[in-house]
């Protein structure tokens, strides 16, 4: 589709409405609808249900899109969403309509045009198991209630990799939200064998590629958690919660980890190809988990020790710091990683950074000595943003500790900074943009310390317009 468009533009100037149009002669689809979601603010929430009668031999699915008013546009168009769309049965295996009536449905697409829409597929003689926006076909917001059972057919059987990783998302999130509530009361935290099963058996799946499933073993993180939980957020308790889940998923998985760890080594020199890369992630993430079956530093220091390329060095000093900061092994490996890069500004930067990102109450501590390093220069934009920065976006539990220090420290050092350099200040004053899901407790420490910083004397225009929206929310 893109060659129409390449072949029109050729050293001639180009516009978006341009590329519309050469996906519109080539689709022979008017651009019209497709492409209102660009002047149009919003993404499409996307509600769908199915229904299966098996004497009509018919699958029902009902669609509705809305887009929610913003400012300047309170009446929303409906737009052309095109939905990739598969069924599976109960086996695995793909179920192709006989025919479809209600809503356009070719090439495996299925066009939403309405408000709302029920296309009926017909020659489905056994309850399926609907994928929807596979590929990513559309950007919306799908909301379809599914079972573990469905979602795990899907994760094994899914031929279209975005909707096998959605599909252990999917498994995976309700887990992680239910850890972190139960952490936070004290219960025992039990993450569905289904889940687990489910992404252990993509973690061993040779046909699938080593980068796939080391992005599928990447659960959600705790940002992904808290921003899905929306309130009354306690940093610990997401922390606790996933943790405890790891665990579970490791000590399940302990030898394909074993054997993966083994397996993905890439011998030889370093290549940069994507094969290689992909190997070396899911080296990578067998590491992690074998770090909580283990519970030793000895194999991320022997990682760290062999590595002859970044990407696994730094992971393996990631795992050693992380899991085990007080350990002998950790501490050597992050003097030797200084030694060995301190004429490298960017590579220290990173060695900054991972000692930030720490857990735990500690790590507020440990930011502070390390301000204290000769390697550490107020007036360098990019190590303040590797130190300070990252503590505050990457690390809840330890900028988000229960006494509230962490906020304190960071309105003297956000008033510190506009002194020198506004925008950097008010780049990461953005980090307390979320202050309102804390937990009462946080977010009322969270408030006094932005509170703090706007009742500051001569204060940044940037800073002062972060500051008075954050508290505006």
């Amino acid at each position: 589709r893109l060659d129409a468009y390449f072949g029109r533009q050729v050293a001639r100037p180009c516009a978006l409405q341009d590329l519309l149009q050469g996906y519109a002669d080539a689709s022979g689809r008017a651009p019209a609808k497709s492409s209102l979601g660009y002047p149009q603010a919003g993404t499409p929430l996307v509600p769908a249900s199915g229904s299966h009668d098996a004497t009509a031999k018919t699958f029902s699915l009902s669609l509705e899109q809305m887009v929610p008013a913003t400012p300047g546009q309170t009446d929303k168009k409906p737009m052309h969403i095109p939905l990739s769309l598969a069924l599976f049965g109960e086996n695995g295996g793909k179920i192709e309509p006989a025919s479809v009536e209600g809503a356009e449905y070719t090439g495996e697409v299925l066009h939403l045009i309405g408000r709302t829409q029920t296309a009926v597929l017909h020659g489905i003689g056994s309850r399926p198991v609907v994928s929807i926006n596979r590929s990513f076909s559309a950007p919306i917001n799908l909301h379809l209630d599914q079972s573990p059972a469905d979602l795990a057919l899907l994760a094994r059987h899914e031929t279209d990799h975005f909707a096998r990783w959605q599909a252990l998302t999917d498994l995976a999130l309700p887990n992680l939200l239910k850890a972190a509530r139960d952490a936070r009361e004290g219960k025992a935290i039990a993450c569905e064998q289904t889940s687990i099963d489910a992404l252990l058996h993509a973690a061993a799946d040779e046909s699938l590629e080593p980068a796939f499933r080391a992005q599928a073993l990447a659960l959600p993180s705790e940002s992904d958690i808290s921003r899905e939980l929306g309130s009354n957020n306690d940093p610990d308790a997401i922390h606790a919660g996933r943790q405890a889940v790891m665990k579970q998923i490791a000590d399940r998985g302990i030898a394909i980890f074993t054997g993966l760890f083994e397996k993905m080594t890439t011998p030889g020199d370093f290549s940069p190809d994507a094969k290689s890369a992909g190997r070396r992630a899911l080296r990578n993430a067998a590491l992690t988990y074998l770090s909580y079956v283990e519970n030793g530093p000895a194999r991320a220091k022997a990682a760290f020790d062999a590595a002859n390329n970044m990407t696994e060095r730094l992971h393996a000093l990631t795992v050693l710091a992380h899991r085990f900061p007080e350990s002998g092994e950790a501490i050597a490996a992050l003097s030797t990683f200084r030694d060995d890069f301190v004429e490298n500004a960017l590579v220290i930067d990173k060695w900054f950074s991972v000692q930030a990102t720490i857990p735990g109450p500690s790590a507020l501590d440990r930011v502070r000595r390390l301000m204290e390093s000769p390697l550490f220069k107020r007036t360098n934009p990019n190590r303040v943003r590797a130190l300070v920065g990252t503590f505050a976006f990457t690390n809840p539990t330890g900028f988000g500790r229960a006494d509230g220090e962490g906020y304190r420290f960071l309105a003297r050092e956000i008033l510190d900074i506009d002194q020198r350099n506004p925008q950097l200040a008010a780049r990461i004053l953005t980090s307390m943009r979320s202050w309102r899901s804390l937990e009462p407790v946080r977010a009322g420490l969270a408030r006094a310390a932005l509170t703090e910083i706007e009742q500051a004397p001569a204060l940044s225009t940037d800073v002062r317009d972060i500051v008075e929206r954050t508290l505006k929310g």
